[in-house]
């Protein structure tokens, strides 16, 4: 059995108010080498995952692999793995939900199963409650992702479509981590149904917006009640860059602002002026003491890519 490349992106996920129902797949990309042999795994590392995750069997990707082998009562070999990677960890891009897909990834090549996407994504939940991450990881373009029970087990119904092209991406990604789950934490246990309602008809409002190409409307598709306001508090410096979605016409060619997942990367949708919009991004987020780095990314409407196994 030769070699297999994986190839998994990043994901922006929540889109402003489309709260654990909406993600995004971004041209940031895990890349896997899979070498077969041997009956443990050696684990070489690059980019941004060097020196900060695992190099043995704990590590998330070998943990998964273990885990699907198990559940499906297959042997697996060990192998060697160089892991290289352009998402940043703990800043709100799928670094885990990529991480997740590739040990899936890696069961496949070296079990020679290809599983269907319902099992792909129940075994993704056994790692990653959020299915708005998961699923355009695996699937690429926008998707919706509804997590589903059916009797003991979960999975997700995830629907994909094509990102349109001339909306392109801005991320101003903060040096400082935000932990999903302390931010999940921060959200309160209920709240208003007139906010649920307005977080309800703006994610509805996203999804037309997509489809019929009504990119006037962007930003008032991605303003929130039920998450960003509870998690900028926690980061107040983000709350400066969230403010530019109330001022879009000031920034020629910004469409609308959000938050990337639970944070600290922060992401603007624009069709022109991609280079002001990421300083205007950059000087608010340094005014107020924090130091960050900006990129301009193109949406992945491919997903995983698995080649040569």
């Amino acid at each position: 059995m030769g070699a297999t490349e994986i190839r998994i992106p990043a994901s922006t996920s929540n889109l402003g108010a489309s709260f654990d129902t909406c993600g995004l797949a971004l041209g940031l990309y895990l890349d896997v080498t899979v070498v077969p042999g041997g009956d443990n795994f050696e684990i070489d590392l690059a980019g941004e995952v060097a020196n900060r995750v695992p190099r043995d069997e704990t590590n998330l990707i070998v943990r998964v692999a273990r885990h699907v082998a198990q559940r499906r009562e297959r042997a697996i070999s060990g192998a060697k793995l160089k892991i290289e990677s352009q998402i940043p960890l703990a800043r709100g891009l799928g670094s885990s939900s990529s991480a997740i897909i590739a040990g899936i990834s890696v069961y496949e090549a070296l079990s020679g199963e290809r599983l269907t996407d319902g099992e792909l994504f129940r075994y993704a939940l056994d790692f990653e409650d959020h299915g708005d991450n998961i699923a355009p990881s695996a699937l690429g373009g926008l998707v919706v992702a509804c997590v589903v029970e059916r009797g003991a087990e979960r999975s997700v119904i995830a629907i994909k479509r094509s990102w349109p092209e001339g909306v392109r991406v801005v991320l101003a990604i903060p040096e400082f981590e935000m932990d999903t789950g302390e931010m999940r934490r921060a959200l309160p246990d209920t709240v208003p149904l007139k906010d649920a309602v307005f977080n309800l008809q703006r994610g509805a409002l996203l999804q037309a917006i997509v489809s019929e190409r009504r990119f006037e409307f962007f930003s008032e598709a991605l303003r929130d009640r039920l998450h960003q306001p509870y998690r900028v508090p926690h980061a107040r410096a983000l709350g400066d860059v969230l403010e530019m979605n109330k001022e879009t016409e000031r920034h020629p060619g910004l469409l609308g602002v959000a938050m990337s997942g639970a944070g600290s990367t922060m992401i603007a949708f624009a069709n022109n002026n991609l280079d002001a919009i990421a300083s205007e991004m950059q000087r608010r987020l340094e005014l107020s003491g924090t130091r960050c780095r900006t990129m301009k990314v193109e949406v992945d409407n491919s997903g995983r890519v698995v080649q040569g196994c």
